[in-house]
């Protein structure tokens, strides 16, 4: 089972929004710093209870059965945006 992310607010003004299939890194996690400055991708976003899981960029479940137990803080950071119909996920587009 991948671990999965909850967001408690976003930054403004200057955020996008999160989406499947964006790579996404992770820093300033206290506890559970296994998650701190790799990339992943966000799979399974669940909008109203806020949460996504993570996914590697071979798209591949991550688990984090066996980290340290979260404590607090974290920050997601949007490096890519979300992939064009019939592209993988995790890739660098610019749809814009």
């Amino acid at each position: 089972m991948p671990g999965v992310v909850t967001l408690s607010s976003v930054a403004l003004p200057y955020s996008f929004a999160i989406a499947v299939g964006q790579t996404v890194t992770i820093s300033g996690v206290v506890g559970m710093t296994e998650v701190n400055d790799n990339r992943y991708i966000v799979a399974n976003l669940d909008l109203i209870a806020q949460t996504f899981q993570l996914y590697d960029l071979k798209y591949k479940p991550v688990s984090t059965l066996g980290y340290e137990a979260y404590i607090s803080g974290g920050e997601v950071n949007i490096i890519s945006y979300p992939p064009g119909a019939g592209q993988p996920p995790g890739l660098m587009y610019n749809n814009q």
